[in-house]
C-alpha cells in the first residue's frame, strides 16, 4: 500500500517530499524498485542515492538483475574517465537509473520522474569542500524545478525531515514491522565499568565474547562497529600527561602501529611515533582503534577469522566490494570496521552485531550527538537478523543510563 500510494503520488502536477520511516528490514529497498519500475514504464528517469561509497556495489548488483545496461553508477571513486563515459551514457538517455553517491544528484537525467535518498539523515550528503551544498537540498530542489517526486528513505530520519513530515510539509509513510514479521534484534547494554572492575581492560567484554562464541558455533557472522581506526586514539606522556598533536589543526595525533607513525585524521599529516615525549617521560597508548581490537581479538580467540573494514584497509586494489565479497562467500567469522559496516548491507548470516564502544560520538559532534550516536547504533542494529535465524545485538558504554 504504501508503493501505490508513492506511485499516486508521482502521477500528480506537483508529486512533491515523501518521507518513508521504515525500520531495519522491513523492505525499503523492494518499495524504491518498484518505484523505478513504474518510473521507466511512464518513460521517466530515476536516480538513487546511498550515503556510502560501500553500499553502491550492493545496490547496482541488485538494480542491475532487475534494469540490466539501463544502470549507471556515479560516485568519486571511479576514474576520471570511467566517470565521464557513466555521464555520457546518461545524458544520451541510454542509461535511466543512476546509482551514486551525494554528486550523483547532478546527474544530468532527462526526464526524472523521482529522485531517493537513502539513509537521508546521513552527514556524508554535505559536502565539506567547495562547492558546499547539502544532496538532500539540491535534490528537493530539482524536484520542484523537474515535477519529480523526491523520496526520503531511513529507519532514523533527521529530527528536522520528521518535523517537516509530521507538519505536513512533506507526505509520511511508515513501515512499522520488518519484512515478513521478523522480530528486531534483541539489544543487551553492557556496562564496561563493571568489566574494569572485574580486570577486564580490553575492548571486548565477557558477555560480547561468549556471544560471538556461540555465534561461531552455529554457523553465524558477527559484525562489529568500532568507529574509529588506527591502534590507539593517542600517545600520552606518563609523566606530563601531554599528547602529540597535530601542527597544522591541533587535533590529537592517532597512532598507527602497523607503520609506527603519528597521523592525523583531519588533514594527513604524519610524524614517526617517539618512544618518549619531550619531557623526558615514557609514551603510553589510550584508547582503541579497529586495528587494534582486532589485534585483540586474534589473541583472545585465535582460531577466529577476522575481516577489517576501515579507510585503511580499503584501497584501490582492496575494495570494499572486495572485503565484503569475502566477508560474504568465504563465512569469515567476523568483520570489524568503522561507520562503513552500520548501514544499508543486507547479509542473512550476520546474527550478531557488537557495539565496542557505543560513547564514541556521543562527547563529539556538537549538538546533534545524541541524534547521530542513536541513528548509527539503530543503523548497525538493524543489520543483525535479516536472515532466518534471530537476530542480537551487545552495546558496549560507560554510561548505561543514558537517554
Amino acid at each position: 500500500s504504501v508503493f501505490e500510494y508513492l506511485q499516486e503520488q508521482i502521477g500528480t502536477e506537483k508529486p512533491g517530499v515523501a518521507l518513508l520511516h521504515g525500520v531495519t528490514g522491513s523492505g525499503k529497498t523492494a518499495v524504491y524498485i518498484k518505484l523505478i519500475e513504474s518510473c521507466l514504464a511512464m518513460g521517466k528517469s530515476a536516480m538513487l542515492l546511498v550515503p556510502e561509497i560501500a553500499l553502491t556495489p550492493q545496490l547496482l548488483g541488485l538494480l542491475a538483475a532487475y534494469f540490466a545496461d539501463k544502470v549507471a553508477v556515479l560516485h568519486s571513486s571511479l576514474l576520471a574517465s570511467e566517470r565521464y563515459d557513466q555521464w555520457k551514457r546518461v545524458k544520451n538517455g541510454e542509461a535511466k537509473v543512476v546509482v551514486g553517491t551525494r554528486s550523483a544528484v547532478f546527474a544530468p537525467c532527462e526526464a526524472p520522474g523521482l529522485i531517493i535518498l537513502d539513509d537521508e539523515q546521513e552527514h556524508s550528503y554535505k559536502s565539506e569542500n567547495n562547492p558546499r551544498y547539502s544532496a538532500r537540498e539540491v535534490a528537493i530542489w530539482r524536484g520542484a524545478k523537474e515535477k519529480a517526486l523526491v523520496l526520503l528513505g531511513s529507519a532514523t530520519p533527521a529530527v528536522e525531515t520528521m518535523y517537516r513530515a509530521r507538519s505536513g510539509s512533506y507526505r509520511l509513510y511508515t513501515l512499522k514491522e520488518r519484512y515478513n514479521g521478523k522480530p528486531l534484534p534483541d539489544v543487551d547494554i553492557v556496562d564496561m565499568r563493571e568489566e574494569m572492575k572485574l580486570g577486564n581492560d580490553l575492548s571486548l567484554s565477557v558477555p560480547l565474547r561468549h556471544a560471538m562464541m556461540d555465534a561461531k558455533a552455529d554457523d553465524k557472522q558477527t559484525i562489529l562497529l568500532l568507529n574509529r581506526r588506527g591502534a590507539s586514539r593517542a600517545l600520552v606522556c606518563v609523566d606530563c600527561r601531554e599528547t602529540p598533536e597535530c601542527p597544522r589543526c591541533s587535533a590529537r595525533l592517532t597512532f598507527h602501529s602497523a607503520n609506527n607513525r603519528l597521523m592525523c585524521h583531519y588533514c594527513g599529516y604524519s610524524q614517526p611515533a617517539a618512544r618518549r615525549c619531550s619531557c623526558g617521560g615514557a609514551l603510553k597508548p589510550i584508547g582503541t582503534g579497529t586495528q587494534k581490537a582486532q589485534q585483540e581479538l586474534q589473541t583472545l580467540l585465535p582460531d577466529m577469522e577476522v575481516a577489517r573494514m576501515d579507510a585503511d584497509t580499503v584501497s584501490a586494489a582492496n575494495t570494499h566490494e572486495q572485503i565484503l565479497d569475502k566477508f560474504r562467500k568465504e563465512k569469515i567469522p567476523v568483520l570489524i570496521g568503522t561507520q562503513m559496516v552500520a548501514k544499508g548491507l543486507d547479509m542473512p548470516d550476520v546474527t550478531l552485531v557488537g557495539v565496542l564502544d557505543a560513547d564514541l560520538s556521543l562527547y563529539t559532534g556538537g549538538y546533534r550527538s545524541g541524534e547521530t550516536t542513536f541513528n548509527m547504533l539503530t543503523q548497525v542494529v538493524g543489520r543483525a537478523g535479516r536472515g532466518d535465524a534471530e537476530g542480537r545485538a551487545v552495546i558496549q558504554t560507560l554510561v548505561p543510563e543514558h537517554q
